[in-house]
């Protein structure tokens, strides 16, 4: 009974790191988004447009394993905690959901932007 307690009483800092390394990528996905945004209408060079692209796809790869991992290790740990984070699962599995899709939107804007043969 007492080595249960103890876990309870334990830090858990794993799903914390992924769950703030999300939140960071998610922001600066953002961020780049709003860079081709702004770079498309003021006629940024097409090399610089694809290369902002090729971040925002890097990112959202990134962010979207990091928030997988984030949501199973909020999901594991939830029996050890004293309170609940609920907010932070929900927030990690709509995070990975929303850029996977923005991965898949940049991926078929790349396929169909980039060059035929």
């Amino acid at each position: 009974m007492r080595n249960r307690t103890t876990w309870r009483l334990r830090r858990i800092w794993f799903p914390s790191i992924f769950g703030r390394l999300t939140a960071l990528l998610f922001v600066f996905s953002l961020l780049v988004l709003y860079f081709y945004i702004v770079g498309n209408r003021q006629r940024f060079s097409d090399n610089t447009l694809f290369f902002l692209f090729e971040i925002e796809s890097w990112t959202l790869a990134i962010c979207a394993i990091s928030g997988l991992i984030a949501t199973v290790s909020y999901a594991v740990t939830l029996p050890f905690r004293t309170n609940l984070k609920i907010n932070r699962i929900i927030f990690s599995g709509l995070v990975t959901v929303f850029s996977g899709f923005l991965y898949f939107g940049v991926a078929l804007l790349r396929a169909f932007l980039g060059p035929y043969g």
